[in-house]
């Protein structure tokens, strides 16, 4: 049966991007940078592009992370920057009172009519928020996504209703105006994978991100997170793999980068991203393997668990098989080199994917 599919880009608005070593290939996290990448990946066919938002960098040789530049700031000059691609921010709950962020998001889609998202962080590496005067200890993992969730409901109020008047246990509004509200209704998506932070992106949001790379757990979170959506009522929630490709000519090749990569792991700053979620002691033993997933995988600690290491056609193949075993509506892509190996895979990769009735717009009529 055929399967279409939307694929993103985890665009590199921070140092390093995704990838904690001393060999990562250029990405100095700087908006010159993302700029390219975004347009690159629009030209490419990718539908949508992501930015992080980071408040404090790693402290390790490689500085990963420790440049950066504001997400939803960025979002602005990106959709003032392209016609086609789907520009998506992330804000933390924590951070913004809702109706700061209904404006703010409001005010995004009007510039890019309507081709802005909002990726929607609870915040429990408490390292990120110290240095803001923002960490509230008196949470536990479970209410911060009960706050998120009346966080999220107030903002899609003030979307969709003239006045807003609203007494909630976080937060309370009295006869709240936004005008001009967004053109039509910002796509909302979130990466929780506790059971918790599941039920939380099914039942708020539009898309829920999950870690790809084929386990088991992994594809059972993507079955439950549709049995949720079927539980209530959300035919069009969407499910998509987050995934880290490494490729090259070869599987040789492949492996070759990947283990340049390794051999410049930065464990400094690993140990580091690891204190943030430990003095989180509410909520650290609740965090998914999602949240932790910065840390490095079992295998290799350079790059997020379930990277997948081949040749261009090895990856299709492997991809493919994802999809299809995890029933996914669609991809954010990361890349160790965003230039190179996003145009690479763009030519050589998701074209391939056609072989196992599976379709996207990456580099289609290239």
């Amino acid at each position: 049966m055929k399967k279409n599919i939307e694929v993103g880009v985890f665009i590199p608005t921070v140092r390093s991007g995704w990838v904690h070593s001393s060999n990562v290939p250029y990405s100095p996290g700087s908006f010159k940078h993302a700029l390219l990448v975004t347009q690159l990946a629009e030209f490419l066919g990718f539908d949508f592009v992501l930015s992080p938002q980071n408040w404090r960098g790693a402290q390790g040789p490689s500085r990963f992370w420790g440049d950066t530049v504001e997400s939803l700031t960025t979002t602005a000059a990106l959709l003032q920057a392209t016609d086609r691609i789907k520009v998506w921010g992330t804000t933390h709950a924590n951070v913004y009172p809702p109706a700061a962020i209904a404006k703010m998001v409001a005010t995004l889609s009007e510039i890019g009519n309507g081709r802005v998202g909002m990726n929607v962080v609870t915040g429990g590496h408490r390292s990120s928020f110290e240095p803001l005067g923002l960490w509230d200890d008196s949470l536990s993992h479970d209410e911060r996504y009960d706050y998120a969730e009346e966080w999220l409901q107030v903002i899609k109020k003030l979307w969709i209703d003239e006045r807003v008047t609203h007494e909630g246990k976080f937060f309370q509004l009295n006869d709240a105006i936004l005008s001009p509200r967004p053109r039509s209704m910002p796509t909302l998506v979130n990466a929780g994978a506790s059971g918790r932070g599941l039920r939380f992106a099914v039942s708020s949001c539009d898309v829920a991100f999950l870690l790809g790379g084929g386990e088991a757990g992994y594809i059972e979170s993507a079955k439950q997170a549709k049995q949720i959506a079927k539980e209530l009522n959300k035919p069009d929630f969407k499910v998509y793999g987050l995934v880290t490709l490494v490729p090259g000519d070869s599987d040789r090749d492949a492996q070759a980068l990947m283990d340049h990569l390794e051999e410049g792991v930065d464990l400094a700053g690993l140990e580091d991203l690891a204190r943030g979620y430990e003095k989180n002691t509410k909520g650290v033993k609740q965090l998914s393997s999602s949240s932790l997933a910065p840390l490095g995988g079992p295998k290799y600690k350079s790059v997020m668990p379930g990277t997948f290491i081949g040749s261009y056609e090895s990856l299709a193949t492997q991809l493919s098989q994802q999809i299809i075993k995890a029933d996914l509506d669609g991809l954010l892509v990361i890349v160790p080199d965003y230039i190179n190996n996003l145009k690479e895979v763009a030519m050589r990769t998701f074209p391939l994917l056609e072989e196992h009735n599976i379709y996207c717009n990456v580099g289609a009529g290239l």
